[in-house]
């Protein structure tokens, strides 16, 4: 892990950049609405999440953020290929100069896809799934932050973008509509959690 700080535009900020993509998480991929916990996570019995008294969800003793006006209905649970597959995706972003993010998965033999929907103004939390995700927006307008550089950037309807595996925030800019994607996520082992909240990142 790397840890620096770094000025920009005037202001200290503290980037966090993980080792791997495929650090395996506490919460799984779950269903949530504007407010709710993370029932699903419970339901599962594999959290190793703690639970404070005022029923805040930790992660290394810190609180994790939470979705707000974020919904996922899962349309094909998880499911193993019957063959052997790998992966190797490079990310270069279109307004970055810096080196290309490569994920590379010698297993990544598991699928789950799903719809993933905000409410105007909802947003995912800061968060992280174990292996990359491909998100196709098919309606409204998604500003994304990575943690990496914490630059917001914009994808909307038509377009579509891949996730990494590293933490980020996703968020509705659209005040009176929906936005809405399908995602396909890669390489989640069985059993385990396919999203991983995480405390909140500060841009």
């Amino acid at each position: 892990m790397t840890d620096e700080t770094r000025p920009s535009d005037g202001i200290l900020r503290r980037t966090i950049v993980k080792a791997s993509v495929l650090g395996v998480g506490a919460f799984g991929l779950i269903g949530t609405t504007a407010g709710a916990e993370h029932d699903a996570a419970d339901e599962e019995g594999e959290d190793d999440v703690e639970v404070e008294e005022d029923g805040e969800a930790e992660e290394d003793g810190e609180a994790v953020d939470e979705p707000d006006g974020f919904e996922v209905e899962i349309l094909a649970p998880h499911a193993p290929f019957p063959d052997d597959v790998a992966a190797e995706l490079s990310l270069e972003f279109a307004d970055s100069e810096g080196d290309p993010i490569v994920v590379d998965m010698d297993d990544a033999s598991t699928l789950v896809v799903a719809e993933v929907t905000w409410t105007p103004g909802g947003t995912s939390g800061w968060h992280r799934h174990p292996g990359p995700v491909l998100v196709n927006v098919v309606e409204g307008e998604l500003e994304l932050v990575w943690e990496r550089d914490c630059v917001p950037r914009t994808y909307a309807a038509g377009e579509s973008f891949l996730d990494p595996g590293e933490v980020h925030n996703a968020t509705n800019v659209n005040d009176d509509g929906c936005a809405r994607a399908y995602a396909m996520f890669l390489g989640i082992p069985d059993g385990e959690p396919a999203t991983v909240w995480v405390p909140p990142v500060e841009c």
